[in-house]
């Protein structure tokens, strides 16, 4: 069983932030920003999207590294065994190959213990166990470079957001490259370019909005992070073939005939 004390998102401390505390809960921290920590083997700066894993009884002593510091924790109890089963090194910080992977978790973490589902005990259990699981997952993969992971990590993002204002030049900074540059890995890396892949992930939005919800086509424009309906319905048509008015009948006629043939 696994008791939470307290999770939280995305907590927020200035640059003189500080934090020094032994207790007898475990605590697991997924820092967003740089951080220092201050551990038995010495003094360890820690990049953005780090986790690390204090045991009960543990000291955990950290502060911010020359600006805010952001982080998700969860401070539990548990007698399950998977926590020192999945050998993660305690006291150790972890980059993460799939930071956002972790986010996920994290707001699912939140959610289950929040709302106490029937079987929130069973699915905290098994969040807890991909959190290891992906820290394990970071620590033992030495095939992927830090730019080939900051490549996969912007294309996640795209997923998650097709609805963000992307441009060339936005996302080449986030990756500290030149626009060009980007185009160039992006293609080679995924088989499509950067812009495209976001129009066909804002399209698949468009999707799913115009078959499970009544939305006008400028309401799903706008949420598809379209600032011109005209140019969403072009850019719908070029991807399916058909206007999004024509995509959702033939999607609704599609479903009423299989609810019949049922």
């Amino acid at each position: 069983m696994i008791d939470i004390e307290l999770v939280q998102l995305n907590a927020t401390h200035e640059s003189d932030f500080v934090y020094g505390w032994k207790s007898d809960f475990w605590l697991l921290l997924f820092v967003k920003t740089s951080a220092l920590f201050h551990l038995p083997s010495g003094d360890v700066v820690a990049p953005p999207n780090s986790a690390i894993l204090y045991p009960p009884h543990s000291f955990a002593y950290y502060q911010a590294n020359n600006g805010p510091y952001v982080n998700d924790y969860v401070r539990f109890h548990t007698d399950e065994s998977f926590i020192l089963d999945e050998n993660i090194p305690m006291e150790t910080p972890v980059v993460l190959r799939s930071p956002y992977e972790m986010e996920r978790l994290f707001e699912l973490l939140s959610i289950e213990n929040f709302y106490k589902f029937p079987y929130s005990q069973q699915s905290i259990s098994m969040i807890m166990r991909m959190m290891l699981l992906k820290m394990k997952e970071s620590i033992n993969d030495t095939s992927m470079t830090e730019p080939q992971r900051a490549l996969i990590d912007l294309r996640y993002e795209i997923q998650l957001h097709p609805y963000y204002q992307w441009t060339v030049g936005y996302m080449a900074s986030k990756l500290h490259v030149s626009a060009g540059y980007l185009q160039n890995i992006y293609k080679k890396q995924f088989g499509v370019s950067c812009m495209q892949d976001v129009v066909e992930k804002r399209i698949d939005l468009a999707k799913m909005q115009l078959i499970n919800t009544n939305f006008t086509s400028q309401k799903i424009a706008n949420l598809c992070g379209y600032q011109n309906v005209e140019h969403f319905c072009r850019q719908f048509k070029t991807v399916t073939g058909m206007s999004p008015l024509a995509y959702r009948k033939q999607a609704q006629a599609e479903k009423k005939k299989s609810s019949e043939e049922q």
